[in-house]
């Protein structure tokens, strides 16, 4: 994933003549920052990275569908709590989670290598207005632009995916009837966890 390779850096006037190189460099596994002025305008992701946190973003709608909300956790040591169901968010707090905005699931926007070299800085706005931009060269789509905000939140959300992992989850492939039985066995704790692995042995 890019979001956990050595983070780079171009101006926006660097980004317009060199669109080429910095393409590459994200397809080689570095997520791009866009600087205007100095300052982070967009970030530039691998596509098929942007499509798994989509499907992260399902699965953690299965996982609200069963009162479970992850990134809610202020930390990954409550992670357990609040899928054991020991923990219970407030009100409150699941009505900000609805508001928090999910660039990534808008719907699919292309712009061309022409287009961006014409007009970056309208594309940039448009961004950061959350609606990615997912750029087409030679007839594919290699990256994604994302506004910093959803950067910023895709990077809290690695720990959570990674705890989820480790605990036997892969939030990026498992569909609802996996995360159903996760949670199922999970909450009846390691005994349950021995049966299953006994049963499918």
């Amino acid at each position: 994933m890019t979001l956990r390779g050595e983070l780079r850096s171009m101006l926006m006037n660097e980004v317009r003549q060199k669109l080429r190189v910095a393409v590459e460099l994200v397809e080689e596994g570095s997520p791009l920052i866009v600087l205007e002025h100095g300052h982070p305008a967009a970030a530039m992701l691998r596509f098929d990275e942007v499509e798994r946190w989509i499907r992260v973003e399902r699965a953690l709608s299965a996982l609200h569908g069963l009162d479970i909300y992850p990134e809610l956790a202020r930390d990954t040591s409550e992670l357990a709590a609040i899928v054991s169901g020991r923990v219970q968010p407030s009100l409150g707090a699941i009505r900000r989670l609805a508001g928090q905005p999910r660039q990534i699931l808008a719907p699919l926007q292309t712009v061309g290598v022409r287009e961006i070299q014409r007009v970056l800085a309208e594309i940039i706005d448009r961004v950061r207005a959350g609606q990615p931009q997912t750029i087409s060269l030679n007839g594919r789509f290699p990256v994604i632009l994302i506004s910093i905000a959803e950067f910023d939140r895709l990077r809290d959300l690695t720990r959570t995916v990674s705890w989820f992992r480790a605990a036997g989850l892969d939030l990026g492939e498992a569909d609802e009837p996996q995360i159903v039985e996760f949670v199922r066995r999970f909450r009846a704790g390691p005994a349950a966890a021995d049966e299953s692995a006994a049963a499918a042995g």
